[in-house]
C-alpha cells in the first residue's frame, strides 16, 4: 500500500516547514507527499522546494489556473496528480505522528475510510487535548453522519484513511464550499450505501491539528461570508437527504443562528424556516421542534435585531441542545 499525503498550501511559511517534517520522518516509507500551493506570496514555495530537493517524495505544485482558488480545488488536483492507493488530508500547518502512517498501514483492511485519533494543539503537541472528548465509538456510519448533520463534528479532516478509489468516486471535495467543505465531505461519505468504514482509536494521537489564531479573527464581513457559506452546505444536505434526514441538522442551524448572531437578519430567519418547512409539508409534521423552535422564535418575534442579550440567549440554547445530544449519543 502506498498512503499519498496531500498538503493544501496558501502563505504558510510560519508552520510548513514543522508540517513537511513530520511528513519525513514517518517510521513507514512507502508515502508520497504531494503539496498544491495556492498562489503563496511568502516564502512558502522556497521551503516546500528544499524538500523536494532532499527527498525525492516530496512533490510540489502549483494549483492550475483553470481551477477555482480554494483548498478544495488544491485537494481534488493533488488526488488527481498522485499516485498513492490511499490518501491522507493535512493542513499546512497541522502534524503527523511518526508513527501515524505505519499505523494506519497496519490496521487498515478493506476499508474505504478509516478514522484515526486526532489532538489539537495550539503551540506545541505535548500540550494537545483530544479533538473530541468521550466519543461513543461504538455508532454506526449513519449516526456519525448525524453527527455531522447536526455540526457536531466527531473528528478532524486529518483523521481520516481514505481509499482513493472511494473518494473518486463520490466526488471529492466540492470546489463552491470554501468552508464547512470537511463537513460536506463526511457527511456525504457516510450517506454511501457503499461505504466500508471503521473507526479505531487505540493507538493513541496520531495526528495534530493545530489551533491557529487566524480562525479567531472574525469581523462581521467575514461572518456574514461563512453564514452564507452554512446556508449553502444546508442546501446541498437536501439535495441528496430524504426530509427525515435534514431535520437532523437542527444542530447546524442553532449553531449558526449563535455563533452568527451578529450578523443574522429577518430574511435569514425566513430561510431557516423556509428550508426546513419544506421538509414539514412532505411529512406531514411540525416543521420547527424543540431548541431549534425555541432559538427561531426569539429571532423572529421577541429579540429580531442583534444585541449582547439575544447572544446570551442563543448560548444557552447552543449549550443545551449539545449537552442533550452528549447524553443520547453516549446513553
Amino acid at each position: 500500500m502506498k498512503i499519498s499525503v496531500i498538503i493544501p498550501c496558501f502563505n504558510n511559511a510560519d508552520h510548513i516547514e514543522e508540517t513537511l517534517s513530520s511528513v519525513q520522518y514517518q517510521t513507514f516509507p512507502e508515502w508520497e507527499c504531494m503539496i498544491v500551493d495556492d498562489g503563496s506570496t511568502d516564502n512558502s514555495k522556497a521551503i516546500i522546494n528544499s524538500f523536494c530537493e532532499s527527498d525525492e517524495r516530496f512533490r510540489y505544485l502549483e494549483r492550475p489556473a483553470d481551477l477555482l482558488k480554494g483548498a478544495n480545488s488544491c485537494r481534488n488536483y493533488g488526488v488527481k496528480e498522485c499516485s498513492g492507493t490511499h490518501i491522507i488530508f493535512l493542513d499546512a500547518d497541522d502534524l503527523l505522528s511518526t508513527d501515524c502512517l505505519e499505523i494506519r498501514n497496519s490496521t487498515k483492511r478493506d476499508e474505504d475510510l478509516l478514522i484515526f485519533s486526532t489532538a489539537h494543539f495550539t503551540e506545541s503537541i505535548k500540550e494537545a487535548t483530544p479533538f473530541i472528548s468521550g466519543l461513543n465509538l461504538n455508532l454506526s456510519p449513519i449516526n456519525y453522519r448525524d453527527m455531522f448533520l447536526g455540526y457536531w463534528i466527531p473528528w478532524h479532516i486529518s483523521s481520516g484513511l481514505w481509499e482513493r478509489s472511494f473518494f473518486e468516486k463520490i466526488g471529492g471535495f466540492d470546489i463552491s464550499q470554501q468552508r464547512f467543505q470537511d463537513v460536506e465531505l463526511h457527511a456525504r461519505a457516510l450517506s454511501s450505501s457503499i461505504l466500508k468504514f471503521k473507526i479505531d482509536f487505540s493507538h493513541g494521537y496520531s495526528s495534530y491539528y493545530r489551533k491557529s489564531s487566524f480562525h479567531t479573527k472574525i469581523g462581521l464581513e467575514k461572518r456574514r461570508f461563512i453564514l452564507d457559506q452554512g446556508f449553502l452546505y444546508a442546501k446541498k444536505l437536501k439535495s441528496f437527504l430524504k426530509p427525515q434526514d435534514f431535520i437532523k441538522s437542527e444542530g447546524l442551524f442553532i449553531y449558526l443562528l449563535f455563533r452568527f448572531e451578529e450578523v443574522f437578519t429577518l430574511a435569514d430567519v425566513k430561510e431557516v424556516k423556509r428550508l426546513f418547512q419544506t421538509d414539514a409539508e412532505e411529512n406531514g409534521e411540525s416543521y420547527l421542534k424543540g431548541d431549534l423552535a425555541v432559538m427561531v422564535t426569539i429571532f423572529d418575534k421577541i429579540l429580531s435585531v442583534p444585541n449582547r442579550f439575544r447572544k446570551y440567549l442563543s448560548y444557552i440554547l447552543y449549550r443545551k441542545f449539545r449537552f442533550t445530544q452528549s447524553k443520547r449519543l453516549n446513553s
